[in-house]
């Protein structure tokens, strides 16, 4: 069975605007760090709403627009499956719990934030964010393994932002036309 046979749909109507909106939920609640590590789980590996090709061009559209990745995501999945109404689902889902949570997260940092103890937590958090991070990278990587196009121009943003200091606008602006004119020629050629 192919990668594409596997990846399902939720279900149709208002159940599956249930399921969106619930699975986003869930993705949002469990995402401490970063909610893409767990939306590849919930959406790839657990639900297979996605082949690992699928969440890796989609994450790639919503990298490239601005704002939260996971929240671009949200919206992008959602409308593909459901229209706005999905589109609307998926984003409640994501924003809604995490959004009373940093109300009052912000609440107890304006009060508290001057302690020595806040600092160290947050300290902590940010080291196993990069973690995080660090193991998103790993996983969207793996569908381009077989495209040694990919390596070329993933090297050559590696190279501009982290080495070179560019701005992530900056690097997407030059590589992204000459990625997309490259992997267009390259399929005209195999057809």
């Amino acid at each position: 069975m192919s990668e594409q046979q596997i990846a399902a749909t939720p279900r149709e109507g208002l159940d599956g605007l249930v399921d969106l909106f619930l699975a986003f939920l869930q993705i949002s609640l469990s995402g401490f760090g970063g909610a893409i590590n767990w939306a590849h789980h919930a959406l790839v590996q657990r639900r297979r709403w996605m082949s690992e090709q699928d969440f890796t061009e989609t994450l790639s559209l919503c990298q490239f627009l601005p704002g939260p990745n996971i929240v671009n995501f949200a919206m992008c999945f959602g409308q593909r499956q459901h229209g706005l109404a999905g589109a609307l689902a998926a984003l409640s889902g994501v924003i809604v719990v995490p959004l009373m949570i940093f109300m009052g997260l912000g609440a107890l940092y304006a009060r508290f934030g001057h302690m020595a103890i806040v600092h160290g937590v947050l300290s902590g958090s940010s080291a196993a964010a990069a973690g995080f991070s660090i193991t998103v990278g790993i996983r969207i990587a793996g569908p381009h393994r077989r495209r040694p196009v990919s390596a070329v121009f993933g090297t050559a943003a590696f190279v501009g932002m982290a080495l070179l200091k560019f701005p992530l606008l900056y690097v997407l602006l030059a590589l992204a036309p000459f990625s997309v004119a490259v992997v267009w020629w390259m399929e005209a050629r195999q057809r």
